[in-house]
């Protein structure tokens, strides 16, 4: 599908049986050369009356993430801003397809291993914000495909400005993904996504485990093109990602932040250096829905 400025905002849910599992959801995935990831995840469920937020942080010098996550957060009253124990965020649209802004002030959990973020997120507790810009750096590229229970698009841009994580504060100046989807998106164990680049090339892909992608590859020049088909695998510390049959990616991980997602799933997601068939080295997160 071709992106449109009105999917921006929230969508009304459709009314009816499986109204409960039907979403509305905005992912934004940030990565540094040197390895520093975050990602910020609203995901709204109108008919269970509930949201849920994610913020993670992945340091290449901390053992394991920073993690703030909540999967029972009330509603937004207007716009999309939560507030909960411990926690308020705002995601601000300035402009359509072009400009987002980031607010968080909360109490994060800074784990000593990824594995903790499956056994209860128990960790420091330590003050955590963020107040960050995202601008769009490609225009917006058609989609290969829209399934037919969830619609949405991936766009590709730059991310500027402040992480404060206890009584330390860093600028943060990286590439970034932004993810808008909505509709009944249940996670299924087997999909999978790659999003990752540096100034002058993107990769956004993404598999449903079965064959099917989607996404787009921008190697630097005036349009960018959609994904046909991908294929991707993970083994312990490594993998690859092969796009098209024409470009291929050996990831190596340097951080992950796991993600229960309950009914016994977890999206297995890491910030990772990809190197491709030339010596190109690049950065950007990785992630795949396991039966946990």
């Amino acid at each position: 599908m071709t992106p449109d400025p009105a999917d921006e905002a929230r969508h009304a849910p459709p009314a009816g049986p499986g109204a409960g599992d039907w979403s509305d959801a905005w992912q934004l995935d940030a990565w540094t050369p040197a390895g520093v990831g975050l990602t910020v995840r609203l995901a709204l469920f109108p008919g269970l009356g509930r949201a849920w937020y994610w913020t993670h942080l992945v340091l290449p010098d901390l053992p394991g993430p920073v993690v703030v996550r909540d999967h029972d957060v009330p509603l937004p009253r207007a716009g999309l801003e939560v507030r909960a124990e411990g926690l308020w965020a705002e995601l601000w649209c300035e402009t359509p397809l072009e400009h987002w802004t980031y607010g968080l002030e909360a109490f994060a959990v800074r784990l000593d291993d990824p594995a903790d973020a499956l056994a209860g997120e128990r960790g420091e507790r330590v003050p955590f914000g963020v107040d960050l810009e995202w601008e769009a750096t490609v225009p917006p590229p058609p989609h290969a495909r829209a399934r037919d229970a969830v619609r949405g698009y991936l766009l590709a841009g730059a991310v500027h400005g402040d992480v404060a994580l206890g009584p330390s504060r860093f600028e943060l100046d990286a590439r970034g993904a932004y993810r808008r989807s909505w509709g009944v998106d249940r996670p299924v164990a087997g999909t999978w996504s790659w999003c990752g680049g540096g100034p002058d090339e993107f990769v956004l892909a993404e598999g449903d485990g079965a064959g099917a992608a989607d996404g787009f590859v921008w190697l630097g020049g005036a349009a960018a093109e959609p994904v046909r088909s991908a294929r991707a695998e993970m083994h312990g510390g490594g993998g690859r990602v092969v796009v098209d049959a024409s470009l291929e990616l050996a990831l190596d991980v340097i951080g992950a932040a796991p993600v229960p997602l309950g009914h016994g799933l977890v999206a297995q997601r890491a910030v990772c250096r990809a190197t491709d068939a030339d010596g190109r080295a690049t950065t950007g997160w990785w992630g795949r829905v396991e039966a946990g």
